[in-house]
């Protein structure tokens, strides 16, 4: 685990030097720094909208929303872990799955908001694959932002799709991850196959789609054949770029637990300072959320390039192909 959490940091420290290089590759990540706030504040006032109105009928719902239990949430870094999580609202799974169904206007309003939201959020992820691809196939420099968005905005069907399959994978894992047979024998595993599966085929189908501008379904093969064909000389999981991002997730989410409680305690909650550390916070979860953004497509991507070369060089030969620069760092 150490070794993988040690690649993952070189891996991180690689893309961000990368990054740093070619600017243009962290501006798509920059902008969602951006939508992020707006479509934040958006749907924090319709969800405020739509508590104020259910909470006088339902005590029960008030008791639920107590900063009591709210801290117990974040320290358990539930909520903000799993909106910052692979194909959690920020990621490929998007806002569609995250949304609590309901009657109300406001519920219906949230919904649209966060359908909006995903679908910025995965453009911006989409114009961050081509312009990692053109980096590392082409050059420093060599990625045009307006290619790269013309791109994605013509994938937007396929990777649209990706999203309602990836919300129906979601709801799979959930039916299997609490379902008992007639045994009392659980299907937790089940949840579990299907969760790192569809991360793995998830992660693999979005470069197919944006890169080589494929369908869904061909897209879908393209991940497949990767995924099976032993294009790779390494597992998805001895780069430990995804656990590092949901460990400093937790991390934070464990402060804003701290934060608050010492809040509610000492009563400075409504305080200006008080205030204050709280819009720090939540600066603080955005534009982290942003930057696991770029990291991630940048380590998939890499993945995806060396992919396509190992494929067309010789069977005997794919052990010779060398990883694209930052993912040849992290392995070192």
């Amino acid at each position: 685990m150490f070794e993988s959490f040690g690649r993952g940091l070189r891996m991180i420290w690689a893309s961000i030097r990368m990054g740093w290089k070619d600017k243009r590759l962290l501006l798509p990540s920059v902008i969602t720094v951006f939508t992020n706030f707006l479509f934040g504040t958006l749907l924090m006032y319709q969800g405020m909208l739509f508590f104020h109105h259910d909470s006088a009928p339902a005590p029960v719902a008030t008791h639920q929303m107590s900063p009591h239990n709210l801290i117990h949430q974040m320290a358990q870094g539930g909520g903000l872990n799993q909106m910052t999580a692979l194909n959690g609202a920020f990621d490929q799974g998007g806002w569609a799955s995250q949304i609590a169904g309901g009657n109300s206007e406001n519920a219906y309003a949230a919904a649209i908001i966060g359908g909006i939201w995903w679908l910025t959020t995965t453009f911006l992820e989409g114009v961050t694959i081509a312009l990692v691809y053109s980096h590392l196939t082409e050059g420093a420099g060599s990625g045009k932002i307006s290619v790269a968005a013309e791109a994605v905005f013509a994938s937007m069907p396929a990777i649209i799709q990706l999203g309602l399959v990836t919300v129906v994978a979601k709801k799979l894992a959930q039916f299997f991850k609490n379902k008992k047979g007639g045994t009392g024998f659980g299907f937790g595993f089940l949840a579990g196959i299907v969760q790192v599966y569809w991360t793995i085929a998830c992660h693999l189908i979005m470069p197919a789609i944006v890169i080589e501008g494929t369908s869904f379904w061909g897209a879908m093969k393209r991940a497949d054949k990767i995924a099976s064909g032993n294009l790779l000389t390494i597992g998805f999981g001895e780069v430990g770029v995804d656990g590092i991002c949901n460990v400093v997730m937790m991390g934070i989410g464990a402060l804003g637990a701290s934060g608050l409680a010492y809040g509610v305690y000492s009563g400075l909650i409504h305080s200006s300072l008080f205030m204050l550390a709280a819009f720090l916070w939540a600066c603080l979860v955005v534009v982290t959320t942003a930057s696991f953004l770029y990291l991630r497509a940048a380590f998939y991507t890499c993945i995806y390039v060396w992919a396509i070369e190992a494929e067309s060089a010789m069977v005997h030969d794919r052990e010779d192909v060398r990883p694209p620069a930052p993912l040849a760092h992290a392995l070192a």
